[in-house]
């Protein structure tokens, strides 16, 4: 199909005019016709009427004088009949069409006699008609008159007319035309204006006010309509503007605006020669509340969170959100002792608990520091040395960081590692480890505790310390878990067959923890493999249970109900109470390491031992001592009562073959010799 387009526009003055133009074209003709066919018809039958009034007149005194006995008074008649001007032709005929008298003032005879219709037949300026003569003359009783009219003057006249009519229809047609150019002109003048100003609004010039002063009401209205349209549009304008600057949960800054304002506070630091501080924020535990309960609550958080940090910044300082649970704050005029205190009073605000649909939440944050020009003169690299600031204190478990250049190789391995990290996995690099423990009524070993460790073609042995954080940041810890576990299930189980009372315990990280999946993929490794599931024990952190405890009950009580142990790791660490866990089913308590290492009678971590010993008992749970490196310290602990211990004074992580033969030349008495 070929489409033929043009590109000719013409405006509504040359259409109105066209159109005009056009109609008067049509009309004119038609009105001039009916104009000249109207006269004309009236002139011809006042022509005709009188024509034949005359020739009755005529005929009558010529009957009732009997001018045919007297010729001469005859011919006088006739020749006074032409004399009036108005007949040329006069003629008497018998019935034999003999001419019996005759007479004309210019050369028309008798030939040129041809009876009229209308004027103007026959093309001979004559009308000729004839009446019948009821007369005697030579015999005959009945003659005919012929007579000829002068039609020159009537057609004179109806010239003349068509000359007026033709005048006035064109100055009537001038005039018209005339008089619509003028009101198009009054008309086009404020749509120009309007055609103007819509233009300049196409443009997205909205700044000044549109106001047509028109008698014509449409334009007004028009004008009015455009007026509001304008002002929609500038309201629209600064709506999506606001939008693409800011973030719609939060209404902080987006990225766009904080990445503005941080071009604008290097440009005037650089010119006024100051300093300020750029503050990168994450929040952590976030991921695991919006996995858990869901982006709703996940979204009331970031919220909370934003209503908080927006009640710590200054008027003149910037706080924006960047990213899912990342936020950037711009903290002008400020050297870095300044920074880390505002840094601190950021961090303490978003840290008390809130309720959200009935459930306590609490969310930390991590947060990096870089200082301009100390850290770099650039938006890109303040930003880049923040971020490895955060993520240092994030590593740390700090609440602040502020950035140093030591920072960056430490975050390049880091970056390396978590590169690494998924195909060391796959491709064999990890190999288990375990380190056991010792039951203190017994005295011989009764369990054993699986770990990690990453054997990496390029750095050697990495230890669990250093590539955890990373794993569950890339949340690989389950599938590291479950690979390690069946690759040593029939191994263990050999081990459970000859010491009947060990037990094998793994670590579940708190995204594990929630995971619904996690019981059926270990019942699955344990169906294939034979393993006795009322010797596999799951240590859970006293925290990851603390994020959710609805949800955590709720699992833990699965795994209990289908035979698995479950130890709360890291115990003292956390916000939670003995008197609180006891609603979970946790058969052990493991002291977290901190409360152990150095433990003597008179140190202050004496009474939270002794204590948490004595209320796990009452409430039925067996405790372990993590972190035993000394001998006064076995012996304190088995003084107080502690069940169970593990620690570097046994033994440090082993692989495999290493627990196996631990295992067959373990005597306890030679841990007890001073």
């Amino acid at each position: 199909m070929v489409v033929i387009t043009s590109n000719k526009r013409f405006g509504l003055t040359s259409h109105v005019m066209a159109g005009a133009l056009l109609m008067h074209i049509i009309l004119l003709p038609i009105l001039y016709i009916n104009i000249s066919n109207t006269f004309s018809n009236s002139a011809e039958e006042q022509f005709i009427g009188n024509a034949r009034e005359i020739s009755g007149l005529l005929g009558d005194m010529i009957s009732v004088s009997n001018m045919t006995e007297d010729e001469s008074r005859l011919s006088s008649f006739m020749d006074y009949a032409l004399l009036s001007g108005e007949i040329l032709f006069i003629e008497i005929v018998d019935q034999q069409g003999n001419v019996i008298r005759s007479q004309e003032i210019t050369s028309i005879t008798s030939k040129d006699f041809i009876e009229d219709v209308n004027i103007g037949d026959h093309g001979d300026n004559v009308y000729f008609m004839s009446i019948p003569l009821n007369i005697s003359f030579d015999g005959f009783q009945h003659n005919t008159l012929k007579l000829g009219f002068d039609e020159t003057i009537v057609m004179e006249k109806l010239a003349a007319v068509n000359q007026r009519s033709i005048a006035i229809l064109g100055i009537y047609s001038v005039g018209m035309l005339i008089l619509m150019g003028f009101f198009t002109k009054v008309i086009t003048k404020p749509l120009r204006t309007l055609r103007d100003w819509s233009r300049d609004v196409a443009k997205g010039e909205t700044d000044y006010e549109i106001n047509i002063d028109t008698k014509i009401k449409e334009v007004n209205s028009l004008s009015h309509d455009l007026e509001k349209m304008r002002k929609s549009l500038v309201e629209l304008a600064e709506r999506m503007h606001y939008k693409a600057m800011h973030d719609e949960l939060t209404g902080l800054p987006n990225r766009t605006l904080n990445d503005d304002r941080l071009d604008q506070a290097v440009t005037r630091a650089a010119r006024e020669n100051i300093s300020f501080a750029v503050l990168l924020l994450d929040l952590d535990r976030f991921k695991d509340i919006n996995d858990t309960l869901g982006h709703g609550v996940g979204d009331e958080v970031l919220r909370i969170v934003a209503a908080r940090l927006n009640t710590v910044i200054r008027e003149s300082d910037t706080i924006s959100r960047i990213g899912g649970d990342e936020f950037c704050a711009i903290i002008e005029g400020t050297e870095r002792v300044v920074a880390e205190n505002i840094a601190l009073k950021l961090a303490n605000a978003i840290e008390p608990p809130f309720q959200i649909n009935g459930h306590t939440l609490q969310v930390g944050t991590s947060i990096g520091i870089a200082v301009f020009p100390v850290d770099g003169m650039t938006p890109e690299l303040l930003i880049q040395h923040a971020d490895v600031a955060m993520y240092e204190a994030k590593y740390k478990g700090l609440k602040v960081a502020s950035y140093h250049e030591d920072m960056n190789k430490h975050r390049f391995e880091d970056m390396q590692l978590s590169i690494e990290l998924k195909d060391g996995i796959n491709t064999g690099q990890f190999e288990a480890v375990f380190q056991p423990k010792i039951d203190l009524t017994t005295n011989r070993p009764c369990g054993c505790e699986l770990l990690s460790q990453w054997s990496h073609p390029r750095f050697g042995i990495i230890s669990p310390e250093k590539f955890i954080p990373l794993a569950e940041r890339e949340n690989l810890v389950g599938k590291l878990t479950l690979m390690l576990f069946a690759q040593n299930a029939v191994q263990l189980k050999s081990i459970i067959e000859k010491y009947t009372e060990f037990q094998v315990s793994i670590n579940i990280s708190p995204l594990n923890l929630l995971d619904t999946t996690l019981l059926d993929e270990l019942k699955g490794i344990i169906i294939d493999t034979d393993f006795p599931i009322s010797k596999l024990a799951i240590e859970v952190t006293e925290n990851a249970i603390m994020k959710n405890p609805l949800r955590s009950a709720r699992i833990l009580e699965e795994f209990a109900k289908a035979g698995v142990q479950v130890s709360v790791d890291d115990f003292g660490t956390g916000y939670s109470s003995l008197s609180y866990l006891q609603k979970f089913p946790i058969h052990e308590l493991k002291i977290d390491k901190s409360f152990v290492i150095g433990l003597h009678d008179k140190s202050n971590n004496y009474p939270i031992v002794n204590a948490t010993i004595a209320m796990a008992h009452d409430l039925g749970m067996t405790v372990v001592a993590e972190g035993v490196e000394e001998l006064h310290v076995l012996k304190l602990l088995e003084k107080l009562g502690c069940d169970h211990v593990q620690g570097h004074y046994f033994s440090k992580s082993m692989v495999y073959e290493g627990l196996s033969k631990w295992l067959e030349d373990f005597d306890m008495s030679t841990y007890r010799q001073v």
